[in-house]
């Protein structure tokens, strides 16, 4: 069925991968829209509160949600849709962490899912791009994205994407596409029920036991499935102080998707350090570390959180 695929893409209610409160799917069969799907969603209960910051990109609150059908209805609806076809998304590893987290906060099990990913597949295509976010490919090959951060949008806008690197590449099929890009469709194994994790941070965490949360946080690893042209593929990146588009943790799940190697403290391997905001809105000690070895001759970036949620391929909004 590789002539055959699904572009999706999620809206989530705050930081946590699993608060999905939108979905947008677009059927792609023989090179053509044969089918759309999109719906709100009822974000599972442990993870239901909207966070200002992500409502104020796509626009979506409580309010609307409060009819809307739970996860567990939809993802059978996202599943009977995709009718095990491959799932296509820019920057498809946040689409597939959406899919997994919120059937593991519901206790629920998941089908395994090869996918693709249109940031990754626009990096190869379109290199000479100033960037490879979904406004800016979507420019390039001539598609108007009307109603950007919307999830039947931008599923729209991914599988314009692929059908025009399809062209480019002149192939018909995802199979043939993987071959000529030199860029694997990746796997997410199937998951069985699980426990829903435990959810910290919603409306009351203050900021001192954030800080305790993320000390004792483990860091993810790179991603084998990462993208090798990606800019934080290979890199160790430390983020330092508060981002305003999301949690640390989250932050550093990112940058491991993108096959860097996230870290909490400044050392001679670090080759990004992100800075992030602070209280009295100087420069962190880690800050000052990175200027140091900056001084001494180390290849390492400082970038604000503008250019870091570039470098991610997403958009500063």
């Amino acid at each position: 069925m590789l002539d055959t695929w699904t572009a999706i893409d999620f809206e989530t209610a705050n930081n946590d991968r699993g608060s999905a409160c939108a979905v947008g799917l677009v059927r792609v069969s023989g090179g053509r829209v044969v089918e759309r799907y999109s719906t709100l969603i009822r974000p599972p209960r442990a993870v239901d509160f909207f966070s200002f910051h992500n409502t104020a990109v796509h626009g979506i609150t409580a309010q609307d949600v409060a009819e809307a059908p739970g996860w567990e209805r939809v993802h059978a609806d996202i599943v009977a849709f995709a009718d095990g076809s491959p799932l296509v998304a820019h920057n498809a590893a946040f689409d597939v962490g959406v899919l997994r987290q919120a059937c593991a906060h519901s206790g629920m099990a998941h089908p395994e899912w090869d996918y693709a990913c249109t940031l990754a597949l626009s990096r190869r295509t379109w290199a000479d791009l100033a960037d490879h976010k979904l406004p800016t490919v979507c420019a390039h090959i001539g598609h108007t994205l009307s109603a950007h951060h919307r999830a039947d949008a931008d599923a729209e806008a991914a599988a314009r994407v692929l059908l025009a690197a399809m062209e480019h590449h002149g192939t018909t099929s995802l199979l043939e596409l993987s071959g000529a890009s030199g860029l694997p469709l990746a796997h997410l194994p199937a998951g069985a029920p699980a426990p829903a994790p435990a959810v910290r941070g919603g409306g009351g965490e203050d900021r001192f036991s954030r800080w305790q949360r993320q000390a004792r946080s483990p860091l993810p690893q790179a991603s084998p499935d990462a993208d090798p042209d990606g800019p934080l593929f290979g890199q160790v990146v430390c983020i330092s102080g508060d981002l305003r588009a999301m949690d640390k943790t989250e932050a550093w799940k990112r940058v491991a998707e993108a096959g860097g190697h996230p870290a909490k403290n400044v050392t001679k391997k670090t080759g990004v350090l992100v800075a992030g905001g602070s209280d009295h809105g100087g420069k962190s000690s880690k800050h000052r570390q990175a200027e140091d070895y900056a001084a001494k001759g180390q290849r390492i970036r400082i970038v604000d959180e503008a250019a870091f949620l570039s470098l991610l391929g997403l958009d500063d909004t």
